[in-house]
Order: C-alpha cells, then sequence, then structure tokens
C-alpha cells in the first residue's frame, strides 16, 4: 500500500484508525469482483452448455435473485446518470466516477443473466456466483467503514446524498444476493434426484456444501447412531457408474488400437516368397496401441481440475510463512499499532481455511478419478475375459488374471492420489530454496550487520514450512513403486492385448470330437447364433437355485452338476443343440432317463438339431446318423444300419466291446425309470447342501463380519459394529514381536523429543541478539544444535529400520499361519465358503497386512508425536493457550468419534461387497466357453458392472468421509493457529521473537497433524481389521493331526490291505442327515469291490471316507487291524492312492504333476505312462517330461488329465486304490486299456472302483449297491444278477441283462 500511496502511508497503515485512499476504494476495490466475473464467465458459459442438466421451474427464490440484479444495476446506472448529470451542471468529476458504476453496473448484467442461464441449464446451486458475491461484500465492507468514520469526522453531515444512499443500497442488496446463493434451487425436472429414491444428496447439495462436505453429515450422524445397512448407502452417482466410465475407456481403447493398425504395414501371406522378401525388407515397425493413453485420455480431463487446485494450494502454502515472518516482526516492534498483529492473526487463518478448503477438494478430484480409473479397468478385464481366445487364456492362470483384477487394479486407483506429488513436491521444495536464496541474498548484503541467529530464525520458518510437506513426500515415496505401477501397467496392457476369440470358417460340414478316441478337438466350440453348447465342463455361477448352489457347483455330485448343465441347455428354446458327452457323469439308468426324455426321438428337444459327442453305444441305434472319428478325420458316416452293413471299423468296434449281440434297431426295448425313481431326481438335486454359512468360521460369535447368504426373509447383513477389540492389536504385537513393538514406540518418543529440543535451542540462540550475546558460546550453540539434529536423524532411520523389520515379521507369520491352516482345513469348509472370500483373504487382506498396515502405522506414529509435540511448545510458549485445548479437544474428540464410527462400516461394507467382484470374475473365466455359446455374454458383463457399482457404493462414501473428517478437523486446526497467533499478539511485550516464531509455526504444522492423526486412527481400526480376518480364517476349525507320534503304524502298513467298515455312520456336516447310515461290511485284501448306485446315494462319500476327509459319525474303518480314526493323515493318506472323478493338474511340466516330491527315476516315469496308455502322446512332445500343463491341465483333454492321474497312482502303487468313476470321461477302448492295467498292475492290491460303466466291473470280486447311503445288496455280480435286485435293474438299464 505504500508503494502505491506513499503520501497516505500515514492513513493507511501507522495510525490506530486506518483507512484506504478514497482513490483505491473507488477503483480496485469495486474493480476486483467485476474483473473476476468477466474473466470466469466465458469458461464457466462454455461449462454450462456442454454439460446440460436439465431445466429448472421458475421458482421465488429465483425471481427475487433476478429482481435483486437488476435493481442492483439501477442503482449501479443511478450513479452514472447522476455523474452525467453534475457535468451538466458544469461540476467537474474524475473519471473513476463514470467508469466504475459503468463497468459495474454491466457486471450486474452479466450475474443477472448467469441466473437464468444457470437455472435452464439445471444448475440449482452456483459456485461462480456466490464467490463473485463473497468478493463484492468483502470489497464493499472497507467504503461501508469509510463512510460511517467519515460521517463520525464531520459535523456538516453527508455532502454527497445520493450516493451515500446508493452505496448502502448496494451494499445490502450485494449481501442479500450472497444470503439467496447459500440456497438451493429445486432439481431440475426429470433428474434422477426425483426418480431415484435413494439418490445421493451431493447432487442437489449448494456450492458451500459441496465446499465443506456438509451434504455428507447426514451419513455420519446415521453411521454413529446405528449400524450402517447396505440400503442405507446413496445410489452411485450416474457419471461414477460402470454404465458410463467403461463404454468410455473401452472406446478410447478402440481408438488406440484402431491408430495402430492404421499406423501399421501389415504383409499378405499369400505372396511369393521374394515379394515377400522385399515387403519384409520394407516393413515399418509394428506400433502397439497405447493403454496409457487410452487412460489419459478417458480419465485426464477430469484429473487435471484437481491438479489445477493442487497448484493453487501449492502457491497458497507459502503465504503463511510470509506472514508469520511479518508477525515475527511486528512482536520486535514496540509502538506498531495492534490491529497489525490482529490483522495478520486472522489473514493467517483465513489463508490456512482457503487452504483447506483448496487441498480438499483436489483430494476429492483425485479420489474419484482413482474410483473411475478402478471401474474402467475392471470392467475392461472382465470384458476381455470374455472375449479372449483359449490359446490366449492358457498363457495366463485364473489366479493371474484375478490378481489383475483385485491387486493391479487398485493399485492403478492409488496412483492417482500421488501422481501429482511427481510435480508438486519438486514445485514446493523449489519455492522454499527460493525463499531461502531470498533470505541468504538479503543475510549477505547485511552480513556485517545482522546478527546470525536472526539469519537463522527468518531460514526457519522456511525450512519449517518444507517440513508442512512432509507427510506427502512421505507418502509420495511410500505409495510411490513407480517402477512398481509400470510393471502393472504393463500387465494390464499385455492382457488387454492378447487375442480375442474369432469365428473362423468351417470348409466341412462338421468337425467333432473323436467318437471313440481320446482326442482334443472338440473343446474349441464355435457357437453361432441360435446354437447353444452343453459343455462337457459343467460350470456353475455361484446363484440361488432351489435351496441355493455354492461357488461352482462344488457342494453338487458331479451327475447333478450334469443334469443342471443339461436343464440349462434344455430351456434354451433354440435350433442347434451341441452336447459335449453329457452322460459320462451320470449312472447307468440316470443316463437312460435322460435320452429318453430330452436327448431321444421322442424326448423333449425332438424336432431340434442335436449333436451328440459319446463314448457309450447304447443308444446308437436311435440316433438317426453316425459320424465316426479317426485321428482327426471323418472315417465312417450313416445311420446305424449302415454301418453295421458297410462292416467297417465302426462295426469291428462294437463287435470288440458291445457285451451281447448287435442288436437291431426294432429289437431295442425301451423301458421308462419308475414313478420312484422319476419322484427322486428333483428330490436329491441338492440333497447335500444347506445355506452359506453353516460352516462359516466364528472365533467369537460377536464378531461375525457378514452373512454372504440369508435363511430366512430377514435380508440383512449382519455387521460388526462393535469396535475393534485391543486383542486383535495385541495379535498383530505379538506377530511384529512385543519388544520390538515397545522398541518402535521408544524410539518415535527419543525423536519427537530431540526434534523438539532442537527448535527450543534454536529459539532460545536467536534470543541472543536481544542481549548481545551472538558472539559468545558460538561454538556450544552450534555443537549442541548439530549433536540433537544428527541423533533425531539416526532416531528415524533406526525407528524407520526397525518398523520395517517388525512389519517382514508379522505378514510372513500371519500369511505362514494362515497357508497353514487352510491346508489342514476340512473339505467342508471349501464346500461352504465362495472361493472369493479365499482368494480375498490372500490378496487383499495380506496385502493390507504386508503394505497398507505399516505404512498406516509409522503415520499413525509420526502425526500422534508430532501433534503432541505442538501442544508442549505451544503450552510450553504460551500457557494461556492451554485453556482453549479444552474446548478444541471436545471438538476434536466428537469429530473423530463420527468419522472412525462411520468410516469403520463404511470400510466393512466395501470389503463384503469386493469379494463377490472376484468370485464372479473368477466362476466367468471358468466358465467362459459356456457363457459364450449360450450367447449371455451382455447379461454377465450386466451382472459384473452392477457387483462393482455396489461396491462402489461403500466405497465412495469412504472417501468422502475422509474429505469430511479434513475439513473440519483442519478446521481446529486453523483455530490452534488463530489462537496461537492471537495470544503471541496479546502477549507480545513477554514474549521472545524466537518463542513466538516457534510457537506459531508449531501451531501452522498441527493442521496437518491433526488430520492425518484422526485419519490413520481411523484407517488403523479400518485396517487391522485385515489381522482380524485373517486371523478369523488361522483359526477355522483344522484336520485331526497330521501325524499322531504315539500311534504310527509300521512302515511297511498296510501289508494285506483288508478294509473293515463296522457300523459306520457320516455326515457332511454338523446339523445335516446323513449321507452313510449303519454301513458294515468286510473286504479282504486284493479284492476288487464295485460299488455302484443311483446319483446321491453315497459312493462318492464312502470313498472319502477311507481318506478320512468326511469325519465319522459314528463307528469306525480298519485297515489292517488299524483303526485309522486313531493314526495321523498323512500316515493315512500316503498310504492310498485315488483317481479322482475330475482329474486335478497344476500348473507346471508334467513330470511334476506325476511325481512333485521327484522320488522315481525318469525310467519309472516313463514305465507308469507306458502303462497308462500315455506313452505315445508324451514321446510325441518336444518338451517331452517337461511338457508344460496349463492350469487345472487346459491343454489336456479330459480323458488325457484322467490318465496321467493313473499315472500318478501306477508310480505310488499302494495297498488300496480307489478309483472315482476314473474312466467316466474316456473312450471305451481306452477304458479297456486301463482296466486291463489296472486287473495287472494292481492284482495283489484292494480296489474300489465306483463305476457308472457296469460293464468295467462286471469280472470284479464283488459289487456294492448303495441306496440312500445303506448298503442295498453286496455280492459276487453273478449272483446280484440272479437276485433280479436293483443291479439286475441298473445292468438291464445298461444293455447287460
Amino acid at each position: 500500500m505504500m508503494l502505491v500511496f506513499p503520501q497516505d502511508s500515514n492513513l493507511t497503515k501507522h495510525t490506530n484508525l486506518p483507512d484506504l485512499p478514497a482513490c483505491f476504494q473507488l477503483s480496485v476495490l469495486p474493480w476486483t469482483p467485476c474483473i473476476f466475473l468477466w474473466l470466469a464467465s466465458p469458461f464457466y458459459i462454455l461449462y454450462l452448455k456442454r454439460n446440460n442438466r436439465g431445466y429448472i421451474m421458475m421458482s421465488i427464490l429465483n425471481r427475487i435473485k433476478t429482481v435483486l440484479g437488476l435493481i442492483l444495476w439501477i442503482v449501479c446506472w443511478t450513479d452514472l446518470f447522476s455523474s452525467f448529470h453534475e457535468m451538466s451542471q458544469n461540476q467537474s468529476k474524475p473519471p473513476i466516477y463514470f467508469v466504475t458504476p459503468l463497468i459495474v453496473g454491466m457486471t450486474m448484467l452479466l450475474a443477472t443473466f448467469l441466473i437464468q442461464y444457470e437455472r435452464l441449464k439445471g444448475v440449482q446451486s452456483s459456485g461462480v456466483l456466490f464467490i463473485f458475491w463473497t468478493i463484492s461484500v468483502l470489497c464493499a465492507i472497507v467504503p461501508f467503514r469509510s463512510k460511517i468514520l467519515s460521517l463520525g469526522s464531520e459535523g456538516n453531515g453527508v455532502e454527497d446524498k445520493l450516493r451515500f444512499t446508493m452505496f448502502y443500497i448496494y451494499f445490502g442488496l450485494t449481501l442479500i444476493q450472497l444470503i439467496l446463493s447459500c440456497f438451493n434451487e429445486k432439481p431440475p425436472l426429470f433428474s434422477s434426484v426425483v426418480t431415484d429414491p435413494n439418490a445421493c444428496p451431493e447432487i442437489t447439495a449448494g456450492f458451500l456444501s459441496k465446499m465443506t462436505f456438509w451434504w455428507f453429515t447426514s451419513m455420519a450422524i446415521k453411521g454413529y447412531k446405528s449400524p450402517l445397512e447396505n440400503k442405507d448407502l446413496w445410489s452411485l452417482n450416474k457419471q461414477d457408474s460402470s454404465e458410463l466410465v467403461v463404454p468410455n475407456l473401452l472406446n478410447e481403447w478402440e481408438v488406440e488400437k484402431s491408430k495402430a493398425q492404421r499406423n501399421s504395414v501389415f504383409v499378405n501371406p499369400e505372396e511369393e516368397e521374394e515379394e515377400e522378401e522385399v515387403l519384409l525388407s520394407k516393413r515399418k515397425e509394428v506400433r502397439q496401441p497405447s493403454f496409457l493413453r487410452a487412460l489419459l485420455r478417458a480419465f485426464g480431463p477430469y484429473f487435471l481440475i484437481g491438479s489445477a487446485f493442487k497448484l493453487l494450494q501449492d502457491l497458497i502454502t507459502f503465504v503463511n510463512p510470509q506472514l508469520l515472518r511479518l508477525l515475527i516482526d511486528f512482536t520486535k516492534q514496540t509502538n506498531a499499532p495492534l490491529w497489525w498483529g490482529y490483522s495478520l492473526a486472522f489473514l493467517m487463518f483465513g489463508t490456512s481455511l482457503l487452504q483447506t478448503l483448496i487441498l480438499h477438494q483436489h483430494f476429492q478430484y483425485c479420489f474419484v478419478t482413482g474410483m473411475r480409473l478402478r471401474s474402467g479397468i475392471i470392467g475392461a478385464i472382465y470384458r476381455k475375459a470374455l472375449a479372449i481366445t483359449n490359446e490366449a487364456k492358457r498363457s495366463s492362470t485364473v489366479g493371474e488374471v484375478v490378481n489383475l483384477m483385485s491387486v493391479d487394479a487398485q493399485r492403478f486407483m492409488d496412483l492417482t492420489t500421488f501422481l501429482n506429488m511427481l510435480w508438486s513436491a519438486p514445485l514446493q521444495i523449489i519455492l522454499a530454496l527460493f525463499f531461502l536464496w531470498q533470505v541468504q541474498r538479503h543475510t549477505f548484503q547485511y552480513i556485517y550487520t545482522l546478527p546470525l541467529p536472526s539469519v537463522v530464525q527468518t531460514i526457519i520458518i522456511f525450512i519449517q514450512n518444507v517440513w508442512q510437506c512432509k507427510y506427502q513426500i512421505q507418502s509420495m515415496i511410500l505409495g510411490f513403486g513407480f517402477f512398481q505401477h509400470i510393471i502393472i501397467y504393463m500387465r494390464l496392457f499385455a492382457y488387454l492385448w492378447c487375442g480375442n476369440c474369432f469365428i473362423k470358417a468351417i470348409r466341412h460340414n462338421l468337425v467333432t470330437r473323436d467318437l471313440f478316441t481320446v482326442q482334443h478337438g472338440f473343446s474349441y466350440l464355435i457357437a453361432y447364433k441360435s446354437v447353444y453348447v452343453q459343455c462337457h465342463v459343467m460350470w456353475l455361477s455361484a446363484c440361488h437355485v432351489i435351496n441355493g448352489v455354492c461357488v461352482q457347483g462344488i457342494n453338487l455330485s458331479g451327475g447333478q452338476r450334469q443334469r443342471v448343465s443339461l436343464a440349462r441347455a434344455l430351456y434354451s428354446e433354440v435350433d442347434v443343440y451341441l452336447l459335449d458327452d453329457p452322460l459320462s457323469a451320470v449312472d447307468a439308468h440316470v443316463a437312460k432317463h435322460i435320452f429318453d426324455n430330452v436327448i431321444g426321438p421322442e424326448g423333449a428337444l425332438k424336432g431340434k438339431t442335436r449333436i451328440l459327442v459319446t463314448h457309450g453305444i447304447s443308444f446308437l441305434p436311435q440316433v438317426d446318423n453316425i459320424l465316426v472319428m479317426v485321428d482327426g478325420r471323418v472315417s465312417e458316416m450313416g445311420s446305424y444300419q449302415d454301418l453295421l452293413k458297410q462292416n467297417g471299423a465302426f462295426a469291428e468296434f462294437l463287435r470288440n466291446y458291445s457285451l451281447e449281440d448287435i442288436i437291431e434297431v426294432d429289437e431295442v426295448t425301451v423301458s421308462l425309470v419308475d414313478e420312484e425313481e422319476e419322484e427322486e431326481f428333483p428330490e436329491d438335486a441338492l440333497s447335500n447342501h444347506t445355506d452359506m454359512v453353516d460352516n462359516e468360521p466364528v472365533v467369537n460369535e460377536a464378531r461375525r463380519q457378514f452373512m454372504r447368504y440369508t435363511l430366512s426373509s430377514q435380508d440383512v447383513c449382519v455387521l460388526c459394529v462393535l469396535q475393534v477389540k485391543f486383542k486383535v492389536y495385541w495379535e498383530y504385537a505379538k506377530a511384529v514381536g512385543p519388544f520390538l513393538s515397545l522398541f518402535i514406540c521408544f524410539l518415535y518418543g527419543c525423536q519427537s523429543a530431540a526434534s523438539i529440543g532442537a527448535n527450543f535451542w534454536l529459539s532460545e540462540w536467536t534470543n541472543d541478539a536481544q542481549h548481545n550475546r551472538t558472539q559468545e558460546q558460538v561454538s556450544m550453540r552450534v555443537g549442541v544444535y548439530a549433536a540433537l539434529g544428527i541423533s533425531q536423524g539416526v532416531l528415524v532411520m533406526f525407528s524407520s529400520f526397525t518398523l520395517a523389520l517388525g512389519k517382514i515379521q508379522a505378514a510372513r507369520k500371519l500369511h505362514q499361519t494362515l497357508l497353514d491352516n487352510k491346508f489342514h482345513t476340512p473339505q467342508s469348509f471349501f464346500d461352504t465358503t465362495p472361493i472369493g472370500r479365499i482368494i480375498n483373504r490372500f490378496s487383499k487382506d495380506i496385502y493390507v497386512i504386508d503394505e497398507v498396515l505399516p505404512s498406516t502405522i509409522l503415520m499413525f506414529l509420526g502425526t500422534f508425536f508430532a501433534s503432541l509435540s505442538t501442544m508442549i511448545v505451544i503450552i510450553c510458549s504460551t500457557p494461556i493457550f492451554a485453556l482453549v485445548i479444552g474446548p478444541l479437544a471436545l471438538i476434536y474428540f466428537f469429530v473423530q468419534r463420527f468419522y472412525v464410527a462411520t468410516s469403520r462400516q463404511l470400510k466393512r461394507l466395501e470389503s463384503v461387497s469386493r469379494s463377490p467382484i472376484y468370485s464372479h470374475f473368477s466362476e466367468t473365466i471358468t466358465g467362459t466357453s459356456v457363457i459364450r455359446a449360450y450367447g449371455r455374454n451382455a447379461a454377465f458383463v450386466l451382472m459384473s458392472d452392477m457387483k462393482v457399482d455396489e461396491n462402489q457404493k461403500s466405497y465412495y462414501p469412504g472417501i468422502v468421509s475422509n474429505r469430511w473428517l479434513g475439513v473440519r478437523i483442519e478446521f481446529i486446526g486453523n483455530c490452534i493457529v488463530l489462537f496461537a497467533a492471537l495470544l503471541a499478539v496479546i502477549g507480545k511485550d513477554k514474549l521472545s521473537p524466537g518463542l513466538v516464531g516457534l510457537s506459531v509455526s508449531y501451531a501452522l504444522q498441527v493442521t496437518m497433524s491433526l488430520n492425518w492423526m484422526v485419519r490413520m486412527t481411523s484407517d488403523l481400526e479400518s485396517n487391522i481389521v485385515a489381522v482380524e480376518r485373517v486371523k478369523e480364517y488361522s483359526e477355522t476349525q483344522t484336520e485331526a493331526p497330521w501325524i499322531v507320534t504315539d500311534k504310527q503304524p509300521p512302515p511297511d502298513w498296510p501289508p494285506k490291505g483288508n478294509v473293515e467298515f463296522v457300523d459306520y455312520s457320516v455326515r457332511y456336516r454338523e446339523g445335516l442327515d446323513l449321507v452313510l447310515r449303519n454301513i458294515s461290511l468286510k473286504v479282504e485284501g486284493g479284492e476288487k469291490i464295485g460299488i455302484v448306485g443311483r446319483t446321491g446315494a453315497g459312493k462318492s462319500s464312502m470313498t472319502l471316507c477311507l481318506f478320512r476327509l468326511l469325519e465319522a459319525a459314528d463307528g469306525e474303518i480298519v485297515i489292517d487291524e488299524v483303526k485309522i480314526s486313531e493314526i495321523g493323515l498323512h500316515d493315512l493318506r500316503s498310504k492310498l492312492t485315488i483317481i479322482p472323478q475330475e482329474p486335478v493338474l497344476f500348473s507346471g511340466t508334467l513330470r511334476m504333476n506325476l511325481d512333485p516330491f521327484e522320488k522315481y527315476s525318469d525310467e519309472e516315469v516313463w514305465k507308469a505312462l507306458e502303462l497308462s496308455h500315455l506313452k505315445r502322446f508324451v514321446s510325441n512332445q518336444t518338451s517331452k517330461l517337461d511338457l508344460e500343463c496349463s492350469e487345472g491341465g487346459e491343454n489336456l483333454s479330459v480323458g488325457q488329465r484322467q490318465l496321467v492321474c493313473l499315472a500318478r497312482a501306477l508310480l505310488r502303487k499302494t495297498r488300496i486304490l480307489v478309483l472315482d468313476e476314473a474312466t467316466a470321461a474316456v473312450d471305451l477302448e481306452t477304458d479297456d486299456l486301463i482296466q486291463s492295467t489296472i486287473r495287472t498292475q494292481f492284482e495283489d492290491c484292494t480296489v474300489f472302483t465306483i463305476a457308472h460303466r457296469l460293464n468295467t466291473i462286471m469280472d470284479y470280486t464283488r459289487v456294492l449297491v448303495l441306496d440312500k447311503g445303506q448298503i442295498a445288496e453286496f455280492d459276487t455280480p453273478t449272483n446280484l444278477m440272479a437276485q433280479k435286485g436293483i443291479f439286475y435293474g441298473m445292468a438291464k438299464d445298461a444293455g447287460l441283462a
């Protein structure tokens, strides 16, 4: 001010009643809001044109604002016309009296126009006009006061009554406009607010409410009063939903791909070699599309708004240090007017408040960008998973792809928060160094006249300001992992750029899998419109079917799953059905029932084209045409009778493998399943199932976090609302190490003590100048200060190092405990727990424990000790400040409680809704072929989008709660700054400048410390839940001990292989019906026992009992005089071998799958492959035994996988062998070879075979027939046939009787 109006310096500054010059009041002050509005209007109008929200009806509020705007215009131009009138009366007036009313009047017309234009574009509350009216009122306050002062000083009254009156009318109307702009208009016609019963209040919130996040208060109160439920969450804003976000990203990605294709030159592969070489030599390098560019175009513009806020906040950050310097200068001047100090104190408060509002707007934009980024990436990955080719799909495991969605998408979201720190942190450091350089330059000019501590005092202000950036820079370093994010980006790009599923023209009429030989061609089905597939891979989605189906139908037997899959195909009502061996997993009588009632000539599909691939031969006489395939080629084709007459390979095959003479079509007897059997089909369909949470692990009933599915009409999410117990913290402390935990806290306390000591020492040093002691004890001052600084650095290093050690130890210990427990968890747990929930524990929760929780603890300890240090320093400087702490602490406590209660529940709701995303995704990957074949891509994409949006519904209030908290807590911090400055002004005569600087600079830091401390407290409570969840799954009920030392059987046990069931009963889980009832039988060593029965009779359950996957409810199983319930599970299972119904292979080499522990030589492995009829296939592979098996062995056919399991069994060759429908998926010829191998190689072994093909067990020692969990028949096949009981009926259905 002194530079502009030097003659008025006494009027403006050096007086107890300051005022501004009249010229300034007539020009700069009224022009300031006008300049703002004219500069902002073009951009604002353009924004409104592009973002039309609808039409708002004219309301009373709108009419009043419009009328007031017009009156303001009239008032301004009254001044203008008054000036013209005075000029006509020869009263000369300065140009300012014409220019200012003209500019202000036109600005009022512009404001009135904007009021109406906003109404037409559906704006309920205007930020631009609110800022305009606020600046107008603030700028009018000075002349308002000046006119009152001049009125009091002049005894003659007011000279220019018209302008005096017009100004106060102007001020009053402007103030009313400001108040009215705080109120909202009604929502636009047909907006989502009207149609959505639970719309987010942000849509209708006013400008002030949005800036302070006041609209979130209702949820904070609700969360504090009662547990938040899913129904309490607001609908997701339309612009944040997957419906808009994902297509936007995919469109940009398509643009990128099309650009890449346009810029690439492709060579025609059919050209001649010479021409091809010429073309190749001139070929441009193929340009890869940039997924990053697609992300930037899709989300960049919105993110840049947040970056603009960050830039503004960074610049404002350096205002307060300058004000603090002026405040310190003020305390040095004894005659300075007090209003200087009060003005500086309130300016610091206002600057801090503005900085708070701008910073949290920046964070809001960043987090919303991250949220949209995550939705977009998840949507893109999901859609890609449905379109990817099988070849590309085999290049990555299901786990790796799920990892892209669960971890990598999350990291991309986290990256947006810290992305601005790439330029913001260097900018802040450069600005700080610039100010330091200015101070240093100024110091060198007066090096001989200025005492060193005064220089240090000035420098420390800026140094301490740089420390305000400490937490942001620390966060950037913790969350940066820049190279890590580059790797994640490359993984996402690689997945999204890999091959899509395509349709290839088929030159021949039809290509199917070899009817009688294990082949691998039919897995790649081409699904045309109106063509549906009933796939051999019996895939089920996790959904409610009748009583409910577990993830991927894990709680259904193979036959039940096959029938559900058939039913799905049946109700599709299409023209052509491709049926890939749907009868392999069901018993003969069930297969007959399905064929007769569904597939056959008189079945439900009669009149439709049915292409059936089958290994069975009993139904061939009833089909219209038969294609015989050998080595991928059609060898014969014709009707059943035609092929018999040709007497070719087909007829030869039938002579070899049909157990009775070839029968004519008219001699085929068609018998229906009796009424009793028909009734049992629907009844046993889901007999093994109960609700999803029957076996949910419960450490403490009150701590159950949620139920995925409900049993009754109470459709509520049971959510833990208790505070996280101290026990959970203690568990984590124990994992870190109790002594190490205490030592870490001690180091942080020492670090803060050293910091306070150094700053107090510096403060005392600066006071030496007042007592002319600057030249004394310089070495001592520097030495102590250096020692304190070095010790602080050493303590920081040691505390960080010990915390890093502790976090690694805790993460390793908790993960190992979880892994050990899950390896020893009973089968029933996996039957009843969704796979997504288990994946969530091993991915998200372990990630939180490994990376998020340690950084949260680090920040919590840092902010806690920083806040504590601030209070200590301010109270030591100005003891009266202790009176202010009470009320502020009370407000702080209530805000913190409201936030923590709500935030914790939102975090848990978000965690609950996250698991279904991953479960659904892993199911989708498994069942991709079925989804494509049924043409259900769009439905599943919609389902995935809905699950993501449901998750974001709880995530969005979570991030807003942080902003809501930040504004309020930082307001408390700003109040601390205000009171510290005011108290410094009041007690300036008693305080040294050093203490004032120290006290206020600490107060400036406490704003961020308090905010971060509350958030870290909440984050700690929210993230420690990961420890609770991992501990919960680490303490679930385990199986029996792996080894029982005092009950270990001899090494050669069992010597004979005798097996005896003694009054044996078993159930799947507590509370369920028995699946086996009072089974008593004795099997001698070396006997071959066939087990048959209808679906759900308990056949597989009986074999599970041998391995103790199911524990006995009553009775015993004795193997060679050893009760299996008394010995360790490892001792038992290592002596038994099973070839399961569904072959299991792991990602890795074939050698590893056959001999994981490398116990056998290559010769033994090749021998096993030869006996299992795989030697020819493996030897034809280039990598031989090192053939890489994809996840689940998907690059092998089902039959080949089964043969690998047989080879595995041949290698182990234990005394007892169990075959659980092991040959259901192989053709008859291979089945015959397998059976002959079993008879020769396992001649002296006890063999239990669950069989659907009864011909495979007709030469067995005895056959056990189960019915409803009880022994119905048990005798030799010959005797059972003679009895004409159940077994006879099954044999008759299979064409064996």
